[in-house]
């Protein structure tokens, strides 16, 4: 059983590298005066529109804490990385079910992720 917990864990933290790869695409394409370390005592921070990119890869994706992450706040995480590729395919306007990019693939390949968790 422990077992099984662990190779979940383990998916979850593998299946978290590409909505973190994507995050990181989209805020090193722009100029930060924070070097994209999000601080809610900056005015520009709080009202950027890369807020979600900076907190999501900054916090909750950086490898050390999926390490340290328990199973529920991992889960957590994975709904928060659907979210994340769902809203760029929506600027996209295509269908997943239909389409074989990366995004829709990587949306499919979680979906029994996030079913058992």
């Amino acid at each position: 059983m422990l077992d099984g917990v662990s190779d979940k864990r383990d998916r979850i933290i593998t299946a978290l590298d590409f909505p973190r790869l994507l995050m990181e695409q989209e805020i090193k394409q722009r100029n930060c005066s924070q070097h994209y370390r999000f601080d809610e005592q900056v005015e520009g921070c709080s009202e950027c529109l890369y807020i979600l990119e900076c907190q999501g890869y900054a916090e909750q994706l950086a490898a050390p804490a999926l390490q340290q992450a328990s199973y529920s706040k991992l889960a957590s995480m994975l709904r928060f990385g659907l979210e994340y590729v769902s809203c760029q395919l929506v600027r996209q306007d295509h269908e997943t079910a239909r389409c074989d990019c990366d995004l829709c693939g990587w949306i499919r390949s979680v979906t029994p992720l996030l079913e058992t968790a």
